[in-house]
């Protein structure tokens, strides 16, 4: 039992590297083994302190705070289940609020795709890079400000490892459907940023997008697929499961209340 938990304990902790390479943040500070992140305030993700591995030596909680309140931004932490024990607990001490509580969780690359059957209603096209117009759609689609669209494109264009950004079109008027990425790092594949444009929402182009994206991982050599997913989204939960993902750990952000 005990080389299960550590092997499980490696795969949390390679999934979490994997993770933080697929969004690239505007800036990166070492502070031991964990990272400071900042990208102009957009996407906690990407403007979050990465809690992974060993604790930092010193007031850890002073320099993250001091890191985020020169950038005039509320100190934000990522906290996972590869976070060294006693943090999240020393952040809620402080008062930090948690928020997003996710699911990670991990499927089969070469299994995915033959559990959800081809929609020939749907066209995939995929891209090496996010365009002005693909990040233009995608900001439309998620209803966010148009102001962040710069944030972005600094986040998508810096991507290191492999990735692609598909567009899902309707073979018969040949309009935007969704959208989707996928980045593949050493035999894993993450996705996401699954978008549907309302009109196609609940008419399986969810399905569709997770099915060109894992056919396009196991193209790029992917053995296993990842993703995050917010717990209470119960639809996303239910496709997921359909597509045989299996919850592989937890993660959640804490800010502090203002």
């Amino acid at each position: 039992m005990e080389g299960a938990d550590s092997r499980h304990a490696e795969l949390v902790r390679l999934v979490e590297e994997l993770a933080a390479n697929a969004w690239a943040p505007y800036t990166v500070q070492a502070l031991g083994g964990w990272r400071l992140r900042a990208t102009f305030g957009v996407t906690k993700r990407a403007n979050s302190a990465w809690t992974v591995g060993a604790a930092p030596e010193g007031d850890w909680l002073a320099a993250v705070e001091r890191f985020y309140r020169r950038r005039g931004m509320p100190s934000c932490f990522y906290v996972s289940d590869a976070t060294p024990p006693g943090v999240d607990e020393a952040l809620a001490a402080a008062g930090y609020e948690k928020l997003f509580p996710c699911f990670f969780m991990t499927g089969d690359a070469a299994e995915t795709p033959e559990r959800l059957p081809a929609d020939a209603r749907f066209e995939a096209r995929f891209a090496d890079d996010a365009d002005d117009g693909w990040i233009a759609d995608f900001i439309r689609l998620e209803g966010f400000e148009p102001a962040r669209a710069a944030a972005y494109a600094h986040i998508f264009r810096a991507i290191g490892p492999a990735k692609t950004f598909l567009r899902l079109t309707s073979r018969e008027g040949g309009e935007t459907v969704g959208l989707a990425t996928a980045v593949a790092e050493r035999g894993f594949a993450g996705l996401s940023n699954v978008v549907v444009a309302p009109a196609f929402r609940r008419q399986g182009a969810a399905a569709q997008l997770l099915r060109a994206l894992s056919s396009w991982a196991a193209g790029e050599g992917a053995r296993t697929l990842w993703l995050q997913v917010l717990e209470d989204n119960a639809p996303a939960l239910a496709l997921y499961r359909k597509a045989g993902f299996d919850v592989l750990s937890r993660c959640h952000y804490r800010q502090k209340k203002l």
